[in-house]
């Protein structure tokens, strides 16, 4: 079992459900569901005992967002794809893995190491299939180049001003990467103060890089 300890000193990330939610851009309902499930849902992922999550969670939810948003691939595929991964692969966290967990005509496949690319949702899982028709699906995520785990996510950006979040800092909490300030801080100071240029001010920092961070708060109510 995986403690809070191991989490915070292990730079994994941490996160409640209703945070994770936050910066996913989603109902902390319908995230709840994926890793606790309940008498609407079954469980997606499984949730240790602590109730939180760490980064690998987050980026497979941001996986799962994106499968159902963007793909509308059916909840029950993609649970039978992550149960298979990890009882016929041995493969923790497949959709935080670079390259692993690929997407063609609605249907999961993975490519254990060293294997050929599987179909692992859907009646005809075990089909073999071929790299140069399988679509990737991550565009924000930075990958370990050892572990090829992910290890950082870009949440928003304008510019050259980037707010990322990476599990081995501040334990995963979004961050404007090129400051070091939490977009909340700049965020709730320009609310404190009553406009970006003040905040900007008592911060040291330009009026861009407070613009950004209410702009990110903005996107993530939208949601």
């Amino acid at each position: 079992m995986i403690m809070i300890e191991d989490m915070i000193g292990g730079g994994t990330g941490l996160y409640t459900l209703s945070e994770a939610a936050k910066y996913a851009r989603m109902s902390p309902i319908t995230l709840s569901r994926w890793f606790k499930g309940d008498g609407y849902c079954e469980r997606v992922f499984s949730l240790e005992e602590s109730k939180v999550i760490n980064f690998l969670d987050f980026v497979q939810a941001l996986a799962v967002r994106n499968l159902r948003l963007h793909y509308k691939v059916p909840l029950q595929k993609i649970r039978d794809a992550v149960d298979r991964a990890v009882k016929e692969f041995n493969i923790t966290h497949p959709f935080a893995h670079k390259h692993i967990t690929y997407l063609f005509e609605k249907e999961i496949w993975i490519q254990p190491a060293g294997k050929e690319i599987v179909q692992i949702s859907g009646k005809q899982h075990h089909q073999a299939g071929f790299t140069t028709v399988i679509e990737g699906f991550y565009k924000d995520i930075s990958f370990d180049p050892k572990t090829g785990f992910a290890d950082k996510y870009r949440a928003y950006h304008r510019g050259s001003h980037e707010i990322v979040m990476n599990p081995k800092m501040r334990f995963g909490e979004p961050i404007l990467d090129d400051c070091g300030y939490t977009p909340e801080a700049l965020f709730e100071a320009a609310k404190t103060e009553g406009s970006i240029e003040s905040a900007a001010k008592i911060y040291g920092v330009s009026k861009e890089q407070v613009e950004i961070c209410v702009e990110y708060f903005d996107y993530l109510e939208a949601a």
